[in-house]
């Protein structure tokens, strides 16, 4: 259901042209699919799960047990070892994903994927993520690791890279496909130490990401001016907001929307939510604490976390893996557990640098001018000719503006706007912090270990076997002389400036807490007299609320009552707003019905209720009407998503911008909210007929684990993605946050992408759960084997001794060095 501010006239004959062409180019590419697959299936190309291999790099044998869910058990005689048998299952069930996330951060996608078939957005992608210069300092962060992290990087990289020494080796049909495509010349570099850094760089980089919005807010405030900028902005926080009118005197010459829209991609759109809490023993049956998170992240095919288990001496660590780094990412071992949301830091600021008018090679500073660094990237385009790149880089970082094809159209009035980032440190020890939280085995040894945490910053929950619980947020906190980095600050003066890092030891953190609680959901984490800036981009509290009231109505919480929490679909937020929209007076007699329903509806968000839909739909059509002619439709299409505390703040304190614009009469705010009614329910019954009562909130919104290459081709991408009707919705803690984008603007594209609950009165008994299945491969069985089970908040153990596992196991497989 597309809103009417979406829907473009288009001629009957160039939208059969464009459907035509569209149809056979999908054609084309599923008749090479469908003789791939069936080479495939001819050849045996799946990865076998049993045999004996012989490979180099190993100390001591490794035993690599798949349970009944193909969950590989890791035995190793030390952590290298088994870090060289999770590289080793890593590749073979997900090299394809490993290697399209490789080269997102080196900038080199177009290589293998002609943007001729896919669009030109790829190159420019390419171009922001070489001009950004993540994989450099990813390269440069390897040489700032102790030795003991790359030995694990090293032996890693030596596990995939022992996969992929098989010259006929197969990696997968896309990259058998990126073969063809390639006229055969396409052979996969060796895995390297920086392409597993460069996954943390990738997260770190959406994650405390914020750039952009400051670039957004730059387009703002030429629409709606400072004030609405202000307000938009809403508090907390000290944005010396005195400094606008200069920035927008800087920056007149500067196309901010084009520039903006150029770097908009996977990896540079800010991503935020996720679940976790920890109870005391004091709260639970067991009297032992129980941990549960559920990070929440964009939904895709595969999915971005791999289910593991690495035993041998000293550990037993078992969780979330992310298919290119060398451990466990959230999970537990024998005796701590840990978990994570995003804090939302910015640590991302734009300076607007003034180039000496006298030398257009060097720019001002507070010491006078001085020349601009710079590099040459090349891009070589398959199928097209290479793109040639300048970056300009200065004291504060790279210079975006040459992220674009025609530097001079964005050169403005003799400025240009610098990147800083903790994301872009080119000594970055993070990975180190992450892997020695996996075997740390008391409070203080974890805490020793998020020390080495630099970027991304996330409030990592902890607890252990002997009943302690806490909470602590690591990473690289800017101390700014001026203001907190909300805009694009002058980068000449030195005023706004980073003075230095907020110390380690006065970052949050609590230690066993007097409640015996702790709960975050992305909301504000520390009081109003913290004595540090950490972020204004604090997630709508109502998760947080919600998780909190549950967990204190029950005296002490079983497993199974996580499980229910996790899986709750009251949408807390619905309280606030109904009330009032559900006072503004009716139209017409159906929307009089639709208000009685929606005035006895009890919030849940269920996949087979009409009011759901309606709500969603209602505060969707609100948000355009309220905000899409004030700033103008272009900028609005990154405001749709529904915010409501925004929404109540306009109703109640900015009701002149419920008039619209585009029309000669005035409109009141219950004007508004009644159009709003009237446009949703029309476009619903477009969609879904007159019926209301035959309406279902999941016939909208299906969770659409979309094929990044495939689910564009009409005819594979029923085969390639996985959609199912979800529950849930954008502030329920089982969350489904729609896309608020497109044809379908309520497929939810974002949530949970995996659950866990560790129960520290018997880790075996943990929980464990992600939505599709361990391997990327389509036609592996083991690639949508768990789709109904996370439907249905159904988890798997990661437990068992070595006889256990072998009673039941799909496959194992023995490494060995040669001649051993």
């Amino acid at each position: 259901m597309g809103t009417p501010a979406a829907r473009k006239p288009a001629s009957l004959a160039v939208r059969f042209g464009l459907g035509f062409a569209k149809l056979l180019a999908g054609l084309v590419v599923a008749l090479v699919v469908f003789a791939v697959g069936t080479f495939f299936q001819v050849r045996g190309a799946l990865p076998p799960y049993s045999g004996h291999v012989e490979v180099q790099g190993l100390k001591a044998p490794v035993e690599i047990l798949r349970d009944k869910n193909a969950v590989p058990h890791i035995i190793a005689g030390s952590i290298e070892d088994a870090a060289f048998g999770l590289g080793f299952v890593h590749a073979q069930d997900r090299f394809w994903q490993m290697e399209f996330l490789r080269r997102l951060g080196q900038g080199r996608l177009s290589e293998i994927v002609p943007p001729a078939l896919v669009g030109q957005g790829l190159v420019a992608t390419d171009r922001t993520m070489r001009g950004l210069g993540l994989y450099r300092a990813a390269q440069s962060s390897v040489a700032a690791l102790s030795p003991s992290t790359r030995s694990i990087l090293d032996a890693y990289s030596a596990g995939v890279n022992a996969w992929l020494a098989d010259d006929d080796r197969q990696y997968g049909l896309e990259l058998t496909l990126v073969r063809l495509l390639t006229g055969g010349r396409y052979r996969p570099d060796k895995w390297q130490p920086a392409d597993s850094i460069v996954w943390q760089k990738l997260m770190a980089l959406t994650l405390d990401g914020n750039w952009r919005a400051e670039l957004l807010r730059l387009s703002e405030l030429r629409k709606i001016g400072e004030d609405g900028v202000k307000f938009l902005m809403g508090p907390p926080g000290d944005s010396r907001d005195a400094t606008l009118a200069l920035v927008n005197e800087a920056l007149q010459g500067i196309d901010l929307e084009k520039l903006y829209r150029a770097t908009d991609n996977i990896a540079t759109r800010k991503r935020e939510a996720s679940n976790e809490w920890v109870l005391s023993g004091a709260h639970t049956v067991s009297g032992k604490p129980l941990l549960a998170n559920d990070p929440h992240l964009g939904f895709g095919f595969p999915g971005i976390w791999y289910l593991a288990r690495l035993v041998g001496p000293g550990f037993d660590i078992r969780g979330a893996s992310a298919p290119g780094g060398p451990g466990v990412v959230l999970g537990h071992n024998a005796s701590i557990g840990w978990g994570f949301t995003t804090t939302n830091l910015d640590s991302q600021d734009l300076f607007i640098e003034r180039i000496d008018p006298t030398d257009p090679n060097r720019y001002l500073t507070p010491d006078g001018a001085r020349p601009f660094g710079g590099r040459d990237e090349t891009i070589n385009v398959l199928w097209g000719r290479p793109v040639k790149m300048h970056i300009r880089s200065t004291r504060h970082g790279v210079v975006i503006n040459d992220f674009m094809p025609r530097t001079d159209e964005l050169a403005g009035q003799g400025h240009v706007l610098a990147l800083q980032a903790t994301a872009l440190d080119g000594a970055d020890t993070s990975i180190e912090g992450f892997l020695r939280i996996g075997l740390a085995q008391n409070w203080d040894d974890f805490l020793d270990a998020t020390r080495k945490i630099v970027t991304p910053m996330q409030n990592i929950v902890y607890a252990d076997t002997s009943g302690n619980i806490g909470l602590v947020a690591p990473g690289r906190v800017p101390i700014r002389r001026q203001g907190d980095g909300s805009m694009p600050s002058p980068g000449w003066t030195g005023d706004h400036d980073w003075a230095s890092f907020v110390p380690f030891d006065e970052l949050p953190r609590t230690f066993n807490p007097a409640s015996g609680i702790i709960v975050n959901a992305n909301a504000r984490l520390v009081p109003d007299d913290y004595r540090h800036f950490i972020s204004r981009d604090w997630a709508e509290p109502y998760r947080q609320r919600r998780a909190n009231q549950l967990l204190r109505e029950v005296d002490r919480h079983p497993v199974y009552g996580m499980i229910a929490i996790q899986a709750d679909n009251l949408s807390p937020d619905a309280a606030e707003i109904l009330p009032v929209l559900l006072k503004a007076p009716p139209r017409d007699a159906r929307a009089a019905k639709v208000q009685d329903m929606m005035g006895r509806w009890n919030r849940f968000m269920l996949a087979d209720r009409p009011e759901p839909l309606i709500y969603t739909a209602w505060l969707f059509e609100l948000q355009r009407e309220l905000l899409a002619d004030e700033v103008g439709k272009d900028i609005y299409a990154d405001l749709a998503a529904p915010n409501v505390p925004l929404l109540l703040r306009i109703l109640r304190d900015r009701p002149q911008w419920c008039d619209d614009r585009t029309t000669a009469q005035v409109e009141s705010c219950d004007d508004i909210i009644a159009r709003s009614l009237d446009a949703a329910l029309d476009d619903i019954a477009r969609e879904q007929g007159t019926d209301i009562e035959s309406w279902q909130w999941g016939r909208a919104h299906d969770a659409a684990h979309k094929h990044p290459l495939f689910d564009g081709i009409p005819l594979l991408r029923d085969i390639a993605s996985v959609r199912y009707p979800a529950d849930g919705g954008a502030q329920t803690l089982n969350r489904a946050t729609p896309a608020f984008r497109g044809a379908r603007p309520f497929e939810a594209v974002h949530g949970a992408t995996y659950r866990a609950i560790y129960d520290f009165s018997d880790l075996d008994n943990s929980r464990f759960a992600i939505p599709l299945g361990e391997s990327g491969n389509l036609f592996s069985r083991w690639s949508h084997n768990f789709v109904t089970g996370w439907r249905n908040f159904s988890y798997i153990f990661i437990a068992g001794t070595t006889a256990e596992l072998q009673r039941g196991a799909v496959g194992t497989i023995r490494l060995s060095p040669p001649n051993r």
